[in-house]
């Protein structure tokens, strides 16, 4: 009864063509997988993320690698987090990253600990072919956006 008062209102074009049209939209999103099926006398619609299940069983492997890693000092795990968050906003440079810390000066400590995360794949130089640009700064991996999701929880 609704549908024909929607058509007589320009709500819809016509019957059915609505899943259609949404199905061809989504040919620009090959990751998202569009599926739809008749249920009694109801339709069911689903938008599934192709690979979820890899991409979760990717941040449970991180979630017990970082656990072991990490587990041990809770100091450093906050400190890395502490540094990803600043980098997850912008990218920044070494002394940056020290004046972000509250550090007067370049620290023995936070060297180990910024090579620590570009290590485990946390974060990434801004310019990769030149490590010694007086430019380069760093910037957040999507590891290291995983990091940060898992030490919330």
């Amino acid at each position: 009864m609704i549908a024909p008062v929607f058509k007589l209102l320009g709500i819809i074009d016509q019957w059915g063509n609505g899943l259609k049209l949404i199905a061809d939209e989504l040919k620009a999103y090959p990751e998202i997988e569009f599926r739809w099926k008749e249920v009694g006398l109801s339709f069911q619609v689903q938008f599934v993320k192709r690979n979820f299940k890899a991409e979760i069983e990717s941040r449970q492997e991180l979630g017990q690698e970082f656990g072991q890693e990490f587990g041990q000092e809770r100091k450093e795990k906050t400190m890395f987090t502490f540094i990803l968050i600043h980098l997850q906003q912008e990218s920044l440079s070494r002394s940056e990253l020290a004046n972000a810390l509250g550090l007067k000066t370049i620290s023995g400590h936070l060297n180990r600990t910024i090579a620590k995360l570009k290590e485990h794949g946390l974060i990434e130089f801004t310019i990769p072919d030149k490590p010694n640009h007086p430019d380069q700064k760093f910037r957040i991996t999507e590891r290291g956006i995983v990091f940060i999701e898992l030490v919330k929880k």
